[in-house]
Formats: structure tokens, sequence, C-alpha cells
């Protein structure tokens, strides 16, 4: 073929594609142009998978037949799931009250294709995770927000949904990338107001002593996703969860794509949902070194530091770019914004990741 035909091809391609597509660039984490040797840029656990699971998930492993599907809906893993959250909030859950998916990130897809159509509207604050507004656009729906200050409060939120007649609400709690929490009074009374569904992401939830997770049953539109990319240390297996109304659980079953985890998801969440004392105790040590690195790096006066519930600290001011820099000349990636106020965000490693920050802002005091 012709390079000519090619051209044409591949402009034919571009224009058939729908107008959401179009739109939208591809995600991208934020690149550097150095070697990364400390990375605390993804809001990762600090530990690796424990050495004991790893050696049952190996035996269970050898069983397998990999040359055959999963369980179609990951059942086994529903139950587990199920039992587990009986365990945590001493009362029964059933499976008909839990969806599993690849990351909290399906969930939050499913959600949208679920209830929102071309046009629909879907609200949540600012700033907040991209996704929401990812997976609206991606299909044509409309995104407003409704900035995270002191003005956050039920007024403003009962006006916007009156004006805007939105589809449906997403909150993150704690927020993702300012760590603060919403007040669950707040959220438990725009619930009972608003008719349609309020999504809470907990995907930080495992370390702030607030969540909405006891309050499910008592509100039909309220639900809430959770994550194993954070606390659990499972980033790297992709699992996340819903738990919400059988009846909400029941729609989204109707948009969940068969076969949608792998075996090795399957086997390893229900490991990990069986054997999660260590896990809590990992969520202790990451909740204690926070404090630390709060309390240094609070320190510096020309900068705003937002006090934390999640595993990572948020600083706005107009010098936390000088401090990225030495951070990133000492091999250490974090996350920027590029916003007004400027900020960036920093996860809480290991102890010795974590030292390794405090030296960095060390030199950047002397130089600032």
């Amino acid at each position: 073929m012709s390079s000519n035909n090619l051209n044409k091809k591949e402009q034919n391609l571009k224009e058939l594609l729908r107008p959401e597509v179009k739109a939208i660039s591809p995600y991208y984490g934020e690149e550097e142009n150095f070697e990364v040797e400390i990375n605390l840029s993804g809001n990762e656990s600090p530990f690796d998978l424990p050495q004991e699971i790893k050696t049952r998930f190996k035996k269970k492993f050898d069983q397998y037949d990999i040359n055959r599907y999963p369980e179609i809906y990951s059942e086994c893993l529903h139950q587990t799931l199920a039992d587990y959250l009986s365990r945590e909030l001493d009362k029964d859950v059933s499976t008909k009250e839990v969806i599993a998916g690849n990351g909290s990130d399906e969930i939050l897809d499913m959600l949208i294709r679920t209830f929102v159509e071309p046009g629909d509207l879907v609200l949540s604050q600012a700033p907040t995770f991209s996704m929401y507004k990812y997976f609206t656009k991606l299909n044509g729906g409309q995104y407003e927000e409704i900035s995270l200050d002191e003005e956050f409060n039920f007024k403003k939120l009962k006006a916007k949904i009156d004006k805007l007649k939105p589809k449906l609400i997403f909150l993150c709690s704690p927020n993702n990338p300012t760590g603060e929490i919403i007040e669950r009074e707040l959220i438990l009374k725009l619930a009972d107001y608003f008719a349609g569904p309020v999504i809470v992401d907990e995907a930080y939830a495992d370390f702030s002593e607030i969540d909405l997770m006891p309050d499910i049953k008592d509100y039909p539109n309220l639900a809430v996703t959770r994550t194993f990319s954070k606390a659990f240390g499972l980033a790297g297996i992709r699992f996340g969860y819903l738990y919400g109304n059988q009846v909400l659980v029941e729609e989204l079953k109707k948009v969940l794509k068969p076969y949608n985890l792998n075996s090795l998801t399957d086997l390893l969440a229900c490991l990990i949902l069986d054997n999660d004392d260590i896990i809590k105790e990992r969520i202790e040590f990451i909740k204690k070194e926070r404090q630390k690195l709060y309390q240094n790096l609070n320190q510096y006066q020309n900068w705003q530091l937002y006090p934390s519930m999640a595993n990572f600290i948020y600083i706005e001011g107009e010098k936390t770019f000088e401090f990225k820099k030495i951070l990133n000349q000492r091999k250490i990636k974090i996350r920027s914004y590029d916003t007004e106020p400027a900020a960036i965000r920093i996860t809480v490693g290991s102890q010795e990741e974590n030292e390794a920050v405090l030296e960095a802002f060390a030199e950047f005091k002397e130089q600032n």
C-alpha cells in the first residue's frame, strides 16, 4: 500500500472515533528524567507481601491449572470478602452487597457506565482523584466540581444538586491528593437528600479513624469503594471492591465483565483477606511515620501542609518545587501539581525512605 493510502486510512480511523475519545488524552503518570531509587509518588505501601503469605501462595499456585479460565465472577473471592467485612463490621454482610473489580478504578468506571447517559452530569469535589472526570468524559457525561474549601458544606452542595440535577455524586474521603476527611454527618445528610447514588471513594480509609462502612445498610443509595493497592500492599495485582445496597450491586453486576479478575488475583486476595493481622500492624507503622513526617515538614513556615488521614503528605506553596528539585537530585520521586499555588504530594514510605526525605528537607531549609 502506498504512503498516501496509508495516511488516508489513518485519517479515516481518526474520523471514525467517538467525539468523547477524540477529546481526551491517555492517562500517563508523571515522568522523570532521572534514575529513580526511591519512589514516593504513587501512594503505594512500602511493604511487600509478607513472605509467609508468598510461600502459601506459591503452594496453592502449583495446584492451579492456568490453562483454565478463573471463576466467571470470582464467586469464592466474593464469599471471602463478605466474610471479611462481616468480621470487620460485626454485622452480616452477604455476597449480594459486594462486588470485586480489577482495582477500584474498574468499579468507578462501572458505576458511570451503569447510571450516566450521554449528557448526564456527575458531581464531585476539587481537587480530587482525576479518574472520576476521566471516566465521566469518556462515557459522554458532563462533570462538575465543588471546591473542597471552608465553604464545602451541605447548603452549598444542596444548591448545586438543585441547580445541576446530577445523576451521580463521587466523594473521596480521605481525599486524594489532600488527605482531608469529609465529615461523616455531611455525607449522610447528602445521601438522605439526594435521590441518586452517593459513592464514597475510601481508598485511604484504612489510615483514618473515620469511614462510612457501618452506615451502608441504613442508606440504600450510599456505597463505598475500597482498594487493596494502598494499605494492603497489593498494587501489583489490581484488586478493589464496592460495598453497598444489594439492589445497587445487582444492577452493577449487569455491567461487570465475565472473568474480570484473573486466577492469581482471586487466590492472593483471598489469602490476604484471611490473614490481615500483619496488614493492621503495618498500617499503624505508616500512621506513626506520617505523623513524624508531618511534624518535621511543618516546621517550614512559607508553605501549607494539609493534616492528612491518608498515607501521604500534601504541601502547597511557592517553594514546593524547589523542595521537589532537591528530592529529585537525590533520586527520590514524588508527585507534583501544576496548580495555583503549586503543590506536591509525598507518599509515606519505609523508615529509611522517610529519613531520606527529611535529609533532603534539611538541605532545603539551609537554602531557603
